[in-house]
C-alpha cells in the first residue's frame, strides 16, 4: 500500500513541477475557451512555434492536455480543466469569489477581432497577409488563412517574407472547408485573389464583414528563381502596404 500512495505522491508532484512555469499556465487558460492548433496557439500567446510545441510536449507527458486530429489540421485540446481551479485558489481568491478569473481572461482572448483571409490555394497571397497581420497587430487581431482549394506553401514566398525580417514558421496551406466544418466564425472574411475565384470562396459561419482585395497571383510567374523572387518582391510590398493600412483605421 506504501508503495502506490508512494507512487501517487511521485506522479502529482511531477504535474505541479510542470505547472511551474507561467506560460504553460497562459496555454492553459488558452485551451480552456477553445482548441488550437500549435501555430494558432504560438500566434495567440506571441512565442514561435518551436517553444510552444516543447511546452504543449511538457503539459501532454502528465495528461494535461492532448492533441487530436481534425481534417489535416492537429488540435490541441485541454483535458485537465481542473487546474484552473487550483490556479484560480491560489492567484487571488477574494476575486475569483466576486468574478471568475477564467471569464476575465476568456474576454480578454475574445476580445480580439478574427480575420480570415481567403486566396485560391492559400500558398502566397493569403499566407503574407496572415503573416502581416499577425506581426503588426497580433495583441488585437486574431488571424487565419485558407484556400478555396488545398495547395501548398511557396517557398519563394517564405524567403520573401524572410527578406523583411518576418517568418513564416509554421505556415501550412489549409483548405477553407476544415474552418467551415469546425464551425468557426469570423468578423472579417477577406479574398485577396481575383475577383471571378472570389467569388468562388465558400460562405464562412456567423455575421461577418466580407472585403476583396486583389493581388497578382505568385504561381503565375515563370523565369528562373532569382527572377521570380524579384517580382514577388512587389506583390509583398503590396500586401504589407494594404494589410497596414487598413490596420490603420480599424
Amino acid at each position: 500500500m506504501k508503495h502506490t500512495i508512494d507512487s501517487q505522491h511521485e506522479d502529482a508532484a511531477k504535474l505541479f513541477r510542470i505547472l511551474g512555469h507561467p506560460m504553460r499556465l497562459s496555454i492553459i487558460e488558452a485551451l480552456h475557451v477553445r482548441p488550437w492548433c500549435v501555430c494558432e496557439l504560438a500566434g495567440q500567446l506571441g512565442l514561435n512555434k518551436s517553444v510552444t510545441s516543447k511546452h504543449l510536449s511538457s503539459l501532454k507527458s502528465v495528461g494535461i492536455i492532448d492533441m487530436r486530429r481534425e481534417g489535416t489540421q492537429v488540435n490541441c485540446v485541454l483535458t485537465m480543466p481542473c487546474v484552473l481551479d487550483m490556479m484560480h485558489c491560489i492567484i487571488d481568491p477574494p476575486f475569483a469569489k466576486e468574478e471568475s478569473f477564467l471569464r476575465n481572461k476568456e474576454s480578454l482572448i475574445m476580445d480580439k477581432k478574427r480575420i480570415m483571409f481567403v486566396c485560391i490555394h492559400n500558398s502566397a497571397r493569403s499566407q503574407m497577409c496572415e503573416a502581416f497581420v499577425r506581426h503588426h497587430a497580433n495583441d488585437r487581431f486574431e488571424v487565419s488563412s485558407s484556400g478555396i482549394e488545398a495547395g501548398k506553401l511557396n517557398p519563394l514566398v517564405v524567403q520573401a517574407m524572410a527578406e523583411i525580417g518576418i517568418s513564416m514558421d509554421g505556415h501550412y496551406a489549409k483548405p477553407a472547408k476544415e474552418f467551415i466544418d469546425r464551425g468557426e466564425a469570423f468578423d472579417y472574411v477577406v479574398t485577396v485573389c481575383d475577383e471571378s475565384n472570389a467569388e468562388r470562396c465558400p460562405m464562412f459561419p456567423g455575421k461577418h464583414e466580407r472585403l476583396h482585395w486583389g493581388f497578382p497571383d505568385p504561381s503565375d510567374l515563370s523565369g528562373s528563381v532569382d527572377e521570380k523572387l524579384k517580382a514577388i518582391r512587389p506583390i509583398r510590398d503590396a500586401i504589407q502596404k494594404r494589410v497596414t493600412d487598413w490596420l490603420a483605421g480599424n
